[in-house]
């Protein structure tokens, strides 16, 4: 019995059922209409920067970032630390096939535009376009790491395989051969910390760049003929 009317059960159910779906119905469409970003504030807000010219602004600074990017390049002047100790043991059938697997491995972690270009000795020299300095840090101590995992016969099971690079990138309209040269100088600086470590070459060069240091008063002239 439905508000004092009798009806059969199968029909109750079927009106208890359409109810529900019909409330459900409704919550969704109040909920809809509250998410709807055309009635959000926000989306007004949005709506209004997006309009505005600081959108304007941002859009065409991102895109002058890109350009400078896509312009710039870096260097990165590695070393395998192991060959060179090795050089002496080793044919120069196995010197060879040692270098070309560790090159085949870098390329492999590398972009197609990047170049990778073999030297003397234990030496190699990464050239990559539309990179600045951070980024090569980055693409450097990733390779670093991939070639730790790398393991090879002529080194023993155990042997693990470590690199040091030198990174730069252009600057101030730098020439190729500048380049080359800061990174090697840059590959120097982590050579001398050591085996196993990524020196960009403005960290050096902000260190050459320091002023000197001001003389103590023990140091001075005066202070000396007294």
């Amino acid at each position: 019995m439905i508000t004092g009317i009798e009806v059969p059960l199968e029909v109750a159910v079927m009106l208890c059922t359409g109810c529900i779906v019909a409330g459900a119905w409704a919550g969704r469409v109040r909920a809809n209409r509250r998410l709807d970003p055309r009635r959000s504030p926000l989306s007004d807000k949005l709506g209004d920067f997006i309009k505005s010219d600081a959108f304007a602004n941002t859009i065409d600074l991102a895109m002058r970032r890109d350009a400078v990017r896509a312009g710039s390049r870096a260097v990165l002047r590695g070393r395998i630390d192991q060959l060179g100790a090795l050089s002496g043991v080793w044919n120069n059938t196995t010197s060879h096939e040692v270098r070309e697997h560790v090159a085949a491995v870098m390329r492999a972690g590398l972009r197609r535009d990047d170049r990778v270009a073999l030297d003397q000795g234990d030496s190699f020299t990464i050239t990559m376009p539309g990179l600045d300095e951070r980024a090569a840090v980055r693409v450097a101590d990733r390779l670093r790491r991939k070639l730790a995992q790398l393991r090879l016969p002529q080194l023993g099971e155990e042997a693990r395989l470590t690199a040091s690079f030198g990174v730069a990138a252009e600057r101030f309209g730098d020439d190729t051969q500048g380049i080359y040269a800061r990174a090697r100088r840059a590959l120097d600086a982590a050579v001398a910390k050591g085996d196993d470590h990524v020196v960009p070459a403005s960290e050096i060069e902000e260190i050459m760049l320091l002023p000197a240091p001001a003389p103590s008063p023990s140091q001075t002239p005066s202070a000396s003929a007294a």
